[in-house]
């Protein structure tokens, strides 16, 4: 029972300095979001990856067109929360989301991993790089 409660503890710790870890991230700062995870800005500010579609014309094939990737995502400041979508093709794209009276400006930068062949791609292996700016 000792080995439980200590186990438990030490889980639930690591747990809560993860928690703090991720709050010290100030707004402004590039940071790389997965699939499905909410990361808490310093100012209280939340941003989650929802969904990704994939239409990049893959590595080492011939496309007519280029193809992007549109990123899903869900903001929220102060109990307010707004669904948006940014279309990212191959360089650094921006968005501004409403919250209320204050914007947010959204840049995605980078998503990855690049489509190879007809290898399709697991919603949890993406990762995207993302710059949240209050306007």
């Amino acid at each position: 029972m000792k080995y439980f409660i200590a186990t438990f503890l030490l889980v639930f710790s690591a747990c809560t300095k993860e928690e703090a870890k991720v709050a010290q991230t100030p707004l402004a700062s590039k940071i790389e979001l997965s699939f499905d995870t909410e990361l808490t800005f310093q100012e209280g500010i939340k941003i989650k990856v929802t969904k990704i579609e994939d239409s990049r014309c893959p590595q080492n094939t011939t496309c007519i067109w280029a193809g992007m990737a549109k990123v899903f995502f869900t903001i929220s400041d102060k109990g307010v929360s707004k669904d948006s979508s940014i279309d990212f093709e191959s360089k650094p794209i921006k968005t501004t989301v409403d919250l209320g009276a204050t914007k947010y400006e959204v840049e995605v930068s980078e998503v990855l991993p690049y489509p190879k062949g007809a290898t399709e791609i697991n919603q949890k292996d993406y990762k995207v790089s993302v710059t949240v700016k209050k306007l």
